[in-house]
């Protein structure tokens, strides 16, 4: 059998095909009648070749092409190295001047050695300081210590002692229902207004849609602006429990805290966000409950609140607020020029929830 692939030294995949095909295949039995050569019919074929006629190229190049993994001499190629963008081996190591500590030992060691402190020079330094000695009293021959000195005595531990009794500005059992009354806002509720819908028809007018009842939500929240001034100081405590009764009563997300000392208008809070304080702004329809004492002094108010409160109720008239004052002082030390917008609230163990609610239909918008 004469190969073409020797004129070139080597043999393809095709020169293999024909080859296999000048083979008698009937000798191999399922292949002459399925019509193909299989791996076993290859193998076969491969003995009959005299393979003693190839070369080592030839050779290689079979296996190769049978998919055996033989290595082609075209293969080894050699690789152009990457040219080095920077060269460590140029650079010299840096040598440490101080040589590194040893890792401490586990467990107990031995505590370092204080250095040596330098000798003080042997000559004394001149000093005109005298010292002086105290000379005993004269307590004369027939004294004898007090009597208190060998007494007995017990001795008074302050975390022991239980703290005065100290009766809140707002009692626990009526905070919830005067704070209630207090920041109530008026929304659309579900029932029918039956007497505003007969006088509709009495007057022959076509309501646009059916009137309902108005019914008290606490859904606006409120903000809380504490005066925590000189003046306030005996009701700190009280500022700080009424900041909690707030939050009991409406919500930790629904009371926004601020602090002032004079100005009600200059209150702030801190911002976590922001990192800093944040002023007071009115926000539309939300009430807003100020205790204060408006820096009377427990003196009545002869010449009003000043300009800074007028301010702020104009402020919070602007933006429909509802004003409510908690006062800790009656209402005869109460200023008069604020206007009828602000409901003033005598701040009292006394004050109820029915109080609140009466004077909100009053002109004079004041709980007494």
């Amino acid at each position: 059998m004469s190969v073409p692939s020797e004129r070139r030294g080597e043999i393809g995949l095709a020169e293999l095909v024909a080859a296999l095909r000048r083979l008698r295949c009937d000798q191999f039995g399922e292949a002459e009648r399925r019509g193909e050569i299989g791996l076993a019919e290859l193998v076969a074929a491969l003995r009959h070749l005299r393979c003693d006629q190839f070369g080592e190229a030839e050779r290689r190049a079979i296996a190769e092409a049978l998919g055996f993994g033989a290595a082609d001499p075209r293969a080894a190629q050699t690789l152009t190295p990457t040219p080095t963008v920077y060269d460590h081996s140029q650079t010299q190591a840096q040598t440490r001047s101080t040589p590194i500590a040893p890792p401490p030992a586990p467990g107990w060691a031995v505590p370092r050695v204080a250095p040596t402190p330098e000798a003080l020079p042997a000559d004394m330094l001149a000093c005109e300081l005298v010292e002086l000695v105290a000379d005993p009293p004269d307590a004369g021959d027939d004294a004898q210590p007090p009597t208190w000195l060998s007494a007995g005595y017990r001795r008074i531990d302050p975390q022991t002692r239980a703290a005065p009794l100290r009766h809140a500005l707002l009692p626990a059992r009526t905070a919830r229902g005067v704070l209630t009354a207090a920041l109530a806002t008026q929304r659309t509720g579900d029932e029918i207004d039956h007497e505003e819908l007969v006088r509709c028809l009495v007057a022959r007018r076509l309501p646009p849609r059916l009137p309902r009842v108005l019914a008290p939500t606490l859904t606006h929240g409120c903000q809380l602006l504490l005066d925590f001034s000189d003046s306030m100081l005996p009701w700190w405590e009280d500022l700080r429990q009424l900041a909690r009764q707030a939050i009991a009563t409406l919500g930790a997300a629904g009371v926004t805290s601020f602090h002032f000392s004079g100005a009600p208008a200059a209150a702030r809070r801190w911002s976590a966000e922001r990192e800093d304080f944040a002023s007071w702004r009115p926000q539309a329809g939300q009430p807003v409950l100020v205790a204060t004492d408006f820096g009377i002094w427990g003196e009545p108010l002869h010449d009003g609140a000043g300009a800074d409160w007028q301010d702020f109720v104009r402020r919070c008239a602007g933006a429909d607020s509802p004003l409510l004052i908690l006062v800790p002082w009656p209402p005869r030390y109460w200023p008069a020029d604020l206007g009828l917008f602000p409901q003033l609230v005598h701040w009292h163990p006394a004050t109820t929830a029915a109080m609140l609610r009466r004077q909100r239909g009053l002109a004079h918008r004041v709980a007494r």
